[in-house]
């Protein structure tokens, strides 16, 4: 584990403060609609934890043990019961038709090989489950379309994998699911410019 991971992990909470508030109602349309037994794709510190319905039997998958920490103690604090699992999403250790709900939110941007996790989430789901996700996205716009594809090596750097010009969206669609329901908005993050996010859900 690398010392930026560390220090990332350390900082998480600290720098996503700002903009939590904007977050809350892409939380609950994700987090917040999951039922049954639910896998979370890249827990983080655990920002989805309070959305989360009392009664799902909760199983997050979070590689970085800094993370990982982090969201065991406010786990604990909010009385929740969770397997933590330490792996990677494109080879999941789960058996096929694991789960019935499957949520990343704000991960997809920073894994190594994007359609083989969305391809693994469609393959842990059982029939007529459901993947929920909320992800910052690759703009419509040319132009800023251009700067994010010369941003990103130093924006990757900086947030130690995280990228500005996924085109997520597209891979969700094309990986097989029975129906996928999108909601494209731009988020205003109080810079000036805002960023294009989705929220959506796929059915098995």
């Amino acid at each position: 584990m690398s010392l930026s991971e560390r220090l990332f992990a350390s900082a998480y909470d600290l720098l996503n403060m700002g903009v939590e508030g904007r977050l809350k109602e892409y939380r609950q349309q994700t987090a917040g609609q999951a039922q049954g037994e639910v896998l979370e794709i890249g827990g983080g510190t655990g920002a989805n934890l309070p959305f989360y319905r009392p009664d799902v039997r909760l199983t997050v998958l979070e590689p970085n043990p800094h993370m990982a920490k982090r969201f065991r103690r406010r786990a604990a604090r909010l009385g929740r019961q969770v397997t933590m699992v330490r792996e990677r999403g494109e080879k999941m250790s789960f058996a096929d038709e694991s789960f019935d709900s499957v949520v990343t939110t704000l991960v997809l941007c920073t894994v190594d090989d994007l359609s083989k996790v969305v391809q693994e989430a469609r393959r842990v789901l059982r029939p007529g489950g459901v993947f929920l996700f909320y992800e910052h996205v690759r703009s419509d716009s040319l132009t800023r379309r251009k700067w994010e594809d010369r941003l990103n090596p130093m924006w990757r750097f900086v947030t130690t994998g995280c990228n500005l010009n996924r085109d997520i969206e597209a891979v969700v669609r094309q990986s097989g699911f029975g129906a996928v329901d999108i909601t494209a908005f731009d988020l205003s993050v109080g810079l000036p410019v805002t960023l294009p996010n989705i929220v959506g859900v796929a059915r098995t």
